[in-house]
């Protein structure tokens, strides 16, 4: 299947929540630290790895709840070119004009959650990069671009329930629950 700009129905997650950690469960944490002064794209390309993807992009792996997303329309009438789970750094491959919808999955967004708090407090303070990489997804130059209707669920999602927070990040809808 071809790359197409411009899928109808995106769904992802933030590059915290896209990567096997080398599947270690002690380098998954680091998602819950302050960021430090380390670059994103080395912490991207050294602790939290993208997920492997096709030869168009779509992601291999991804939240179970967003592989249940995208089953349930594939079932009902989208067709594969319509939904792409992908991945944040391929974002801008599939965002375009025809975009109606991106879904978010969230564990984390505002670094709230106990495992976040609790470490990024411990090593330093500041904000814990799962917050950074929910901003940097809510607020990605092709969502601004193309203005499809942004969509956040998963477990976090109760940590956007301020408006203030809909806001800033332009979303269109949270559910929780």
């Amino acid at each position: 299947m071809a790359k197409t700009l411009g899928t109808k129905v995106v769904l992802i997650a933030s590059a915290t929540e896209m990567s096997d950690y080398h599947n270690s469960a002690f380098i998954a944490f680091v998602a819950g630290f302050a960021k430090g002064p380390v670059p994103l794209w080395f912490l991207r390309k050294w602790l939290y790895p993208p997920v492997p993807h096709d030869g168009d992009g779509r992601a291999r792996f991804a939240p179970y709840g967003l592989r249940k997303v995208e089953a349930i329309l594939l079932e009902n009438g989208f067709s594969e070119s319509d939904v792409a789970v992908v991945h944040p750094e391929d974002l801008k491959t599939f965002v375009g004009p025809d975009t109606k919808v991106v879904g978010i999955s969230t564990m984390d967004p505002t670094g709230m959650g106990y495992v976040s708090k609790t470490y990024s407090s411990l090593i330093g303070g500041g904000e814990p990069m799962n917050s950074i990489e929910f901003r940097e997804l809510a607020m990605h130059p092709s969502i601004r671009k193309y203005r499809p209707k942004v969509v956040v669920v998963g477990f976090g999602s109760w940590q956007l329930e301020r408006k203030k927070l809909i806001e800033k990040y332009g979303l269109d809808c949270v559910l929780i629950g």
